[in-house]
């Protein structure tokens, strides 16, 4: 029967792939079965085919074909096997194998190498994309997605991070290259203690060896370099910026005032708005500032010193809003490009001397003595003194609207120029010579005229006397 056969042959696909076995002896006839359509084809799946009324298994070795048990190759020990270079397995112990994989994949557990992790890309460094990007899909803070760590085909490096989350990376002694995203600050180098989370500012930097920046947004690099003011710097060995906003460089120096500068050796700028800078100099005073060598402002606001190497005894301002030089060598200024023009305070001199080269000047004009005498004589000249001097305190001479208005000269009508008060004078003092000259030749021609007179008198007198020396006696 066709419904016999069928079952029968089921029965053995049921089985093992080794085949039905030899066949028994026959059963008894089974009940008839129902009587079936007429011309009803039958339908079989894959790997099977229907020979009539018998359907079997299809053995081969193409698709849909299924593996007869004495087949070679269910016994065929072909690499990758156990042990192989290229066996791979699932598990935790360590194998000794490689692979290679075209496309994407995933990994739902950690990926560890105990030997190098090398991406290689052919990517653009024009319009870089990114090589290797590591993401956390938080929720607390919405960090899905977010790329806390990337390296992109262009060679670019981004480390981010969210303000006050996680804790610092590391702590205590010991070289390191450290983000510190929860203070968004920055490390490298060498520290003890310094770089511990209660010595880190936040948006602060520092690198170097046993450097300090702990107040928000401070900058320290160097050795032993602290920036302990709000926006404070500090570069160099053994320094400290304790003053907001202050700046420090060199070494053992101090920065301590509001906006301060301290460069160079052992200064100390603690005034605000204070600048030391040179060696052993001090601005101890508001807006002062200190250069050069052993010099201080003493204190007094305002003040300017600058001092020479010439002696190591310290210099000190003596007033607000002083302006002070030691220059031992001397002081010149300078008008022009060249440094043809100007004037010098010579060394150990109390005296400027100005430029006044025949070389250095054009437009020669003869100028009139007399005039310039008449001048003078007509111009006012009074005692006064200046409204913001001491008093007691007073000055001859004339005002720079006069001088300007009977000379002409200098740049303006607020000011005299020394130069020209003295041509002046010079030409003034010329005429009066003149004047003298002219009256030492009168003189001296009255003094011969008066010497004549009194040759003619002394004559006279000897006439007189031999006159009445002829005349007879008298009667």
């Amino acid at each position: 029967m066709k419904v016999g056969t069928l079952l029968a042959t089921l029965g053995c696909i049921a089985m093992s792939t080794g085949g039905c076995g030899s066949e028994g002896p026959e059963g008894p006839q089974g009940p008839q079965g129902p009587k079936g359509e007429p011309d009803q084809p039958w339908e079989v799946g894959d790997g099977l085919q229907l020979d009539g009324n018998v359907l079997s298994v299809e053995y081969g070795s193409g698709a849909n074909t299924a593996v007869q048990g004495s087949d070679s190759r269910l016994n065929d020990a072909r690499a990758p096997l156990p042990g192989s270079g290229s066996y791979i397995q699932n598990g935790s112990t360590v194998q000794d194998a490689s692979f290679s994989v075209a496309g994407t994949g995933t990994t739902n557990g950690r990926l560890t190498t105990k030997a190098d992790l090398r991406v290689e890309s052919a990517a653009s460094a024009q319009t870089p994309v990114p090589l290797l990007r590591v993401e956390n899909t938080a929720t607390t803070p919405t960090w899905n997605g977010f790329p806390l760590f990337t390296v992109d085909s262009a060679g670019g490096l981004l480390a981010r991070g969210e303000l006050g989350y996680g804790v610092i990376p590391m702590t205590g002694k010991g070289q390191r290259l450290m983000w510190y995203p929860n203070k968004a600050a920055f490390r490298a180098g060498y520290a003890d203690t310094q770089w511990d989370d209660a010595s880190v500012g936040f948006y602060s930097w520092a690198g170097g060896n046993l450097t300090t920046a702990s107040a928000y947004g401070s900058f320290a690099y160097g050795d032993q370099c602290t920036a302990s003011g709000t926006d404070s710097v500090c570069f160099g060995a053994s320094n400290v910026t304790s003053g907001t906003a202050g700046f420090s460089s060199g070494a053992s120096t101090t920065a301590s005032g509001f906006a301060s500068v301290a460069m160079g050796f052992t200064n100390v700028a603690s005034g605000q708005g204070a600048v030391a800078i040179g060696y052993r100099v001090s601005a101890n005073s508001d807006y002062g500032m200190a250069l050069g060598h052993r010099v201080t402002t003493g204190g007094f606001d305002g003040a300017f010193i600058w001092g020479d190497e010439s002696t190591t005894t310290v210099a000190s301002s003596t007033a607000n809003n002083q302006f002070m030089l030691r220059a031992a060598g001397g002081v010149r200024l300078r008008t022009n490009a060249t440094l043809t023009t100007g004037c010098d305070l010579p060394a150990g001199s109390g005296v400027f001397s100005c430029t006044s080269d025949r070389n250095q000047k054009e437009g020669f004009q003869h100028v009139d003595g007399e005039e310039v005498l008449s001048r003078v004589a007509r111009m006012p000249v009074q005692s006064w003194r200046y409204k913001d001097e001491s008093q007691g305190v007073r000055h001859v001479g004339p005002v720079a609207q006069d001088f300007r208005a009977a000379f002409g000269l200098g740049t303006d009508d607020k000011s005299i120029g020394l130069l020209d008060i003295d041509g002046v004078n010079m030409a003034a003092i010329q005429a009066l010579e003149r004047r003298t000259q002219e009256l030492r030749a009168k003189t001296a021609e009255v003094d011969a005229l008066k010497a004549e007179m009194a040759e003619l008198k002394q004559g006279l007198s000897r006439l007189e006397a031999a006159i009445q020396a002829q005349r007879p006696a008298a009667r």
